[in-house]
């Protein structure tokens, strides 16, 4: 796919190596994960530099995949316009120059795999909550034949209800209530 060589990267010191490709990843992504069910292709816009020995790594990402509701299972399209960043070293010692947080990877048999970096970041950009438009405007939740789905909030209050019922105090509300008259002066 998109493999560059050290010595290829080496040579964009002063001006980066610009990147633009659609690229058709579709059969890439479904294998690597069957929760996907379809992509269109993506447009890759990337820059690399080098630096010291180091290569910089910008790029943005814009397609669309197809992914269950994690609700119903109803596919869902997924717009993706995202930005990434990796560093990338030729040896672990290299590693130390950089804060906590970047990301940091050390290339193998020198040579920096571009389309791998693209599939990984698609398939980490994929959100775990993922609903249909109907499902995020509506309260209408999934059910069945003894069961039902329900939020937090519904439940929680449907606990609060149940423990306060079976509460062993439960008989001796209202004794106690200040509206009682006899007991004004």
């Amino acid at each position: 796919m998109l493999k560059f060589t050290v010595a290829d990267l080496a040579k964009y010191k002063h001006t980066p190596m610009h990147v633009q490709e659609t690229l058709d990843v579709k059969a890439d992504l479904l294998a690597r994960d069957p929760e996907i069910l379809d992509a269109t292709p993506m447009q890759l816009d990337a820059y690399l530099s080098a630096d010291d020995g180091d290569f910089l790594l910008s790029a943005t990402i814009k397609g669309e995949l197809t992914v269950p509701s994690t609700r119903s299972l109803t596919p869902v399209k997924l717009p993706l316009d995202f930005t990434f960043s990796e560093i990338y070293v030729t040896d672990d010692a290299a590693r130390e120059k950089y804060q906590d947080g970047e990301l940091v990877i050390t290339l193998e048999d020198d040579e920096l795999d571009l389309g791998a970096a693209v599939l990984d970041h698609i398939v980490l950009s994929i959100p775990m909550k993922i609903l249909t438009p109907e499902e995020e405007q509506g309260a209408n939740m999934p059910k069945g034949e003894d069961w039902e789905v329900v939020s937090e909030d519904d439940f929680a209050a449907t606990k609060a209800k149940e423990n306060e019922k079976n509460s062993p105090f439960a008989g001796l509300q209202g004794l106690f209530d200040d509206n009682d008259s006899d007991q004004k002066d």
